[in-house]
């Protein structure tokens, strides 16, 4: 217990006490005066690695700043070329877009790209960049897989087609990859199991499920 606690509080205060409080004041302001000092020399020894790292948070600032403006710049410049291309005709509009894939690849105008000149022109070149390019999304390649199984199947290139089917995909697109798998499949048998199960999968559109069910009961028939 300390002199304060002990002391009445009528007590008066004594010299010796105003002295112990002021001591003990300067005492305090003497240990801020210090710790200040310490930060300051502190300062003082690592003014050159502090100002290094200001300079570095600076450039990384406007680094990041340049690159934001600049992939606006070229996601702006692509939309423009991409929608001019699809006003183009003949030539010029596949001319037009494998420009648009040449200098912005990396877009998803890139992408759409390369969905529109499967159509028109490689098929299995366009098809392959969806499928293992950096900026297509997973659903993206995942169509890119079923549409090049389907060309595969045109052109009867069946363990080609096999090769694209075997991987699973989202179940939006489940439906389509089991039918794909019944056509290339060469046994009756497991053409009416990937057939059932593409019934059974997620359907998106009436025309193919209406095949399917059509085809199911052919091969039901003649069994």
């Amino acid at each position: 217990m300390n002199d304060t606690t002990k002391r009445s509080k009528n007590e008066p205060v004594t010299p010796e006490h105003e002295n112990d409080v002021a001591f003990a004041a300067e005492m305090d302001e003497l240990k801020r005066d210090m710790h200040t000092a310490q930060l300051a020399d502190w300062v003082q020894n690592n003014r050159q690695q502090l100002i290094a790292g200001a300079v570095a948070v600076l450039i990384a600032l406007a680094g990041s700043s340049l690159w934001i403006e600049h992939d606006k710049s070229q996601k702006d410049s692509a939309a423009t070329l991409y929608h001019q291309a699809l006003a183009a005709k003949g030539d010029d509009k596949q001319a037009m877009l494998e420009l648009v894939v040449k200098d912005y690849g990396d877009t998803g105008y890139g992408s759409l790209a390369h969905l529109y000149l499967a159509k028109i022109g490689d098929s299995e070149e366009h098809l392959k960049a969806l499928i293992h390019g950096a900026g297509s999304t997973v659903e993206l390649a995942w169509q890119a897989r079923l549409d090049l199984a389907e060309f595969y199947l045109s052109k009867g290139k069946v363990d080609e087609a096999k090769a694209q089917l075997a991987e699973s995909v989202g179940k939006q697109y489940e439906q389509l990859r089991h039918f794909l798998m019944a056509e290339a499949a060469s046994d009756a048998g497991e053409k009416v199991t990937h057939l059932k199960k593409a019934l059974d999968a997620k359907s998106n559109d009436a025309f193919l499920k209406a095949r399917i069910e059509s085809m199911i009961s052919e091969l039901d028939a003649a069994s």
